[in-house]
């Protein structure tokens, strides 16, 4: 495994059910921290598969969510009830399947604001709600990241390197995506490496490649082999086919 700053582990799932119990034994830890810090539990959630994945993982283990807080690591710049929303898929996904998780548990972007404004504001609600690190900086108890066949992940694209080096906005808003919605928000590089757990949930034999380029060799043209907690850390959560390439 290669050097990195944080603590960095690895969970190889032979089957779904196996992947979503490394899921649920995660969430568990991390909101039990929580709990033993007398804190809300803060989770930063992305969408594509992670949306039926966190639901399993949440129906299966039966955790008490009623102290959660549901933040996005990055939203498209649509309505809420737009089909293209994360915030919505994993809504309409909630309502019948987890039922006891309310709307006011999730911090929604305000996409009804111009898109500079709603990444700021968003920001600021980040602010507001989750607890800071000693560096002074918002600190999340868990986010769930996702990556794509290109590397990317949030709404960090290989083709738009500049985001990479944002150092002082911890949501930014991003214009000409090369994955439609062209228009999105984004976390960034501080905010994601100052969390407590990062967790990169990746399935498909199609990202084989990546996987391996990203988490062993820390191909930095990939967005995803930027991510290195700073005090926290990071594990990868891989079916057997995205890990196909991994030896554990």
């Amino acid at each position: 495994m290669p050097n990195r700053k944080c603590s960095f582990n690895v969970s190889l799932a032979e089957s779904e059910d196996k992947l979503i119990d490394s899921l649920s034994d995660l969430l568990r830890r991390c909101s039990e921290q929580a709990k033993d810090r007398k804190t809300n539990f803060s989770l930063g959630l992305s969408g594509g598969s992670l949306v039926q994945l966190l639901t399993k993982a949440l129906r299966s283990s039966r955790l008490d969510t009623s102290n959660w807080e549901f933040f996005f690591c990055d939203e498209r710049y649509v309505a809420d009830d737009h089909s293209d929303s994360t915030y919505c898929a994993y809504r309409t996904e909630w309502l019948s399947q987890l039922p006891n998780i309310l709307d006011s548990q999730f911090v929604k972007a305000d996409t009804t604001k111009p898109l500079d404004e709603c990444a700021a504001d968003y920001e600021a609600k980040v602010k507001v709600k989750v607890g800071n690190s000693p560096s002074n900086l918002p600190q999340f108890d868990l986010l769930l990241l996702g990556m794509g066949p290109d590397g990317h992940t949030c709404s960090l694209f290989p083709e738009q390197p500049a985001k990479l080096e944002e150092t002082s906005r911890l949501v930014i808003p991003i214009q000409n995506s090369p994955k439609p919605p062209p228009e999105r928000i984004t976390f960034t590089l501080p905010l994601i490496n100052n969390a407590r757990d990062v967790a990169f949930v990746v399935t498909g034999a199609s990202k084989s490649d990546v996987v391996k380029r990203v988490f062993l060799d820390q191909d930095k043209q990939f967005p995803a082999a930027w991510v290195d907690p700073t005090s926290g850390q990071l594990t990868l959560i891989v079916d057997a086919g995205a890990g196909s390439q991994i030896k554990v």
